[in-house]
């Protein structure tokens, strides 16, 4: 079954009051069921959302979400009149599953929250529909159905963007419904109501979508990366050679930006996740595999460039995996500070937004005070932003290494040893080009 469709979608109430309105429950309060939630009161639905967390839940009540994004505080304040937040699974009719899939040692994904809750949904509503929208390895949502035959399933991947998931909620760029039951589906279409294109899909390619988008993504950042190495070596600039390249419609200029390499929730779990599987099927993602190696191999890159000797300071500056959110979750700059201080380098980091265990400091100023070099890690504007002079006036050597290719002064001349990805064109030492 393949449909793809545009839908009539409107978030005017005035506009909309003739389309029914459903209670719906959300277990799960994470990104993805927490911004899903919001989004579904924002349509008018009644949601109420359940996660085993009491302190969360009743920080919820109050409006104080457990994560950083943007424009969070405010939609949950909004929709307040419309979502109900609880530790006690109600009967309900429409279950929406977000809960955690950790990787386990073997890079397997760990379902066993999402079968608890499938469990428990059977025993309350045995006739429930249950949409999954935690992200399970191909196959899961079949094999739940033959065990539960009489609940109805639905495979829903998220495609969120932590720093602008309420964003991508409010215009996603597809709805991707993978279940058997036409039904369902077209009532998940009213459900989510968007114009964006629907794709109508059986479960198992829905749960592949999902992890298939977020390794290519993966495999494109690891192949600028490379490019980048290529750069340093011969002299060319691969902030010029993304931008060229991207020009080509079939190529396009998105994760074409060098840097120290990719981490977070989803990219690193989902190949491991992705690869695992195919392993037990024998068939090797070779592709898929070298672009996760690429990525451990850069993090190498910038340690290189740093040129650690113990006993020096470094200052991380940025230590999220991204900007827009304080998720610490396989970001590569605490990994990039385990190989550091197992060379006997102290490290000083900052970060707008994440707490780490880390010697993190308050301010800027005070992470790059008397420390032998800097390193950009996170894209924040502040980092971006960060002015020649304060460099020149803290830090015991003015020496900055740009992991995220951002820096505003990094193609003029600025009295700072600088360095970035695959730039050596764009470098300037003590006013001089390089």
């Amino acid at each position: 079954m393949h449909k793809s469709s545009v839908l009539p979608y409107s978030r005017d109430r005035e506009n909309d009051k003739g389309r029914d309105e459903v209670q719906v429950t959300v277990i799960g309060t994470g990104y993805v069921g927490l911004v899903t939630a919001i989004g579904l009161a924002e349509n008018g639905h009644e949601v109420i959302c359940v996660d085993l967390n009491a302190e969360r839940m009743e920080q919820l009540t109050k409006g104080i979400p457990p994560i950083t994004e943007q424009g969070i505080e405010e939609a949950l304040q909004a929709n307040a009149a419309r979502m109900t937040f609880t530790t006690v699974y109600p009967e309900s009719d429409l279950y929406l599953v977000a809960v955690g899939t950790p990787e386990r040692a073997d890079g397997s994904c760990d379902l066993t929250a999402v079968e608890a809750v499938v469990a428990q949904i059977s025993r309350l509503n045995p006739e429930a529909n249950v949409v999954l929208k935690s992200t399970v390895p191909p196959g899961t949502t079949e094999r739940l159905q033959q065990s539960y035959p009489e609940l109805r399933f639905a495979m829903v991947p998220e495609f969120l963007r932590e720093g602008t998931a309420l964003a991508d909620n409010r215009a996603p760029s597809r709805l991707v419904i993978g279940t058997r039951d036409h039904m369902l589906a077209e009532r998940l279409e009213t459900l989510f109501l968007t114009t964006a294109p629907v794709v109508q899909v059986d479960p198992t390619t829905a749960e592949l979508t999902k992890y298939a988008a977020n390794s290519f993504l993966a495999v494109k950042i690891s192949f600028i990366n490379e490019i980048a190495r290529l750069a340093d070596a011969v002299g060319a600039d691969v902030a010029e050679v993304a931008h060229g390249i991207g020009l080509d419609p079939r190529i396009g200029p998105a994760f074409l930006r060098a840097g120290a390499g990719y981490g977070g929730s989803c990219f690193p779990k989902d190949i491991a996740a992705l690869t695992a599987l195919a392993k037990t099927y024998e068939t090797p993602l070779h592709v898929i595999e070298g672009a996760d190696k690429t990525n451990e191999a850069q993090l190498d890159y910038v340690l290189q460039k740093i040129r650690p000797v113990k006993g020096q300071r470094i200052a991380l500056l940025g230590l999220a995996f991204k900007p827009g959110t304080d998720d610490l979750r396989d970001a590569p700059a605490l990994r990039l500070a385990e190989r550091l201080e197992a060379l006997g380098v102290h490290i000083t980091g900052y970060d707008p937004a994440a707490k780490t265990l880390l010697d993190q400091k308050p301010t800027l100023d005070e992470a790059i005070a008397e420390a032998d070099a800097a390193v950009i890690m996170t894209e924040w504007d502040e980092m971006k932003q960060l002015e020649p002079e304060r460099l020149q006036r803290l830090m015991r050597t003015p020496r900055l290494i740009d992991g995220r290719n951002c820096w505003a002064y990094a193609d003029r001349p600025h009295g700072v040893e600088y360095e970035g990805i695959g730039r050596y064109n764009q470098t300037f030492t003590n006013n001089q080009i390089r």
